[in-house]
């Protein structure tokens, strides 16, 4: 996972993570009652911190760490979750996400707007598996591109499609909800699902079997 976003990349992720947290996680059947229960939440791709201090607000029983493959955003990162008070239950390293290993197993990984930025995705994929416990949950968030004709005419679909132009210039490529379901399947996962959040932004989930 490399650790370059361009700034409006940045506003989009820090939008996401709003979104996602807490509504989109609570469409996680399940979920929030495992993290009452406290846990480990991995923030993966966490970026600058600013998901890590929502995730901690909302399941305040939960212990948590981020990973992101650059080192600025780490240290950013680290800064903002001193200064929310938080740095007793946030263990944050730089590591790509197809080296990244956590201290204990997690009850949640989380990937915010970033799963199309890997460079190995299935070798990103395998990671997080590793990393949950038996019936743990990965959490994919990203926006979905249209795969067919018709989503592709709609307004959002439009803007994806603008969007997309840009993210080939980079190197990278929005993929539709459904490759995420193939992604996972394929790795072992089982208890699938989805849903949006916006026309723009879709969450897909399952588990690491029990």
């Amino acid at each position: 996972m490399l650790g370059r976003r361009p700034g409006r990349l940045v506003t989009q992720a820090a939008a996401g993570r709003t979104w996602l947290v807490p509504g989109g996680l609570r469409q996680v059947t399940g979920l929030d009652e495992r993290l009452a229960g406290g846990g480990v939440i991995v923030d993966s791709a966490c970026g600058t911190g600013v998901g890590l201090v929502r995730l901690a607000a909302h399941y305040p029983d939960s212990r948590l760490v981020g990973v992101d493959g650059d080192q600025h955003s780490i240290d950013v990162a680290t800064a903002r979750v001193a200064e929310a008070g938080l740095a007793d239950r946030v263990r944050l390293i730089c590591s790509p996400l197809e080296d990244f290993e956590v201290p204990e197993p997690a009850a949640l990984v989380v990937n915010n707007i970033s799963m199309h930025e890997c460079r190995d995705i299935d070798q990103v994929t395998r990671r997080v598996h590793d990393a949950l416990e038996p019936g743990g949950w990965f959490v994919i968030s990203d926006f979905p591109f249209p795969d067919t004709d018709e989503g592709l005419r709609s307004v959002p679909g439009r803007v994806m499609g603008a969007i997309q132009f840009f993210e080939a210039q980079i190197d990278d490529q929005f993929l539709p909800r459904a490759a995420y379901d193939d992604l996972l399947a394929r790795h072992g996962f089982t208890d699938p699902g989805s849903a949006s959040i916006t026309p723009m932004h879709a969450i897909t989930w399952a588990r690491r079997p029990a």
